[in-house]
């Protein structure tokens, strides 16, 4: 007897009928798996108390039935309500500051498919320009303007004067330019 006195968990309070002791003994009963049963919907542990704390204000207010036949069942529909009336006012605050995607004027930076071809067809015409430019021009040029070499490092490079890599260039822009128009 001794034995099985000491494996047995040592008994919650009983109510002595008083609706305060009842409310006490509901506490003591359903806080533990309220509390699971709320962290099992994955609510952070600020949310799990609050609800936890509205099902037991809604238990001891004067709407409460006092006698309960099945208290585990109306503690745990309420709390389910709880949880349908924080998804609902959840909801309708998200609502209340969405935006409905016709309503947005959504930009985009790269080019239309028409433009991508446009711009590669000017890009294949230029290049075909400059191909077409005697190979000093297209040299003095694309040196100049692609690798940013200055006239007298072109010209001392190329060993010829300042004034002929100006001329070469000029040539090579206006090709370019009649070209474009």
């Amino acid at each position: 007897m001794q034995l099985a006195a000491l494996t047995m968990a040592p008994a919650r309070p009983r109510a002595t009928g008083t609706p305060d002791a009842r409310f006490v003994e509901l506490h003591l009963r359903f806080r533990g798996p309220l509390q699971r049963f709320f962290r099992s919907y994955r609510l952070n542990a600020d949310d799990v108390a609050d609800l936890t704390q509205e099902v037991f204000m809604r238990l001891g207010s004067t709407r409460c039935p006092v006698d309960l036949r099945r208290p585990d069942a109306y503690v745990f529909t309420l709390a389910r309500n709880l949880l349908r009336d924080r998804a609902r006012r959840l909801h309708t605050r998200a609502a209340k500051v969405s935006v409905g995607i016709d309503e947005v004027e959504l930009v985009c930076g790269a080019a239309t498919p028409d433009e991508a071809l446009e711009h590669a067809e000017r890009l294949a015409e230029v290049l075909a320009t400059i191909d077409g430019l005697k190979p000093a021009v297209r040299r003095s040029f694309l040196l100049h303007r692609l690798h940013g070499c200055s006239y007298a490092e072109i010209a001392r490079d190329a060993g010829v004067s300042v004034s002929m890599i100006e001329k070469h260039v000029m040539a090579a822009m206006l090709a370019l330019r009649q070209h474009s128009a």
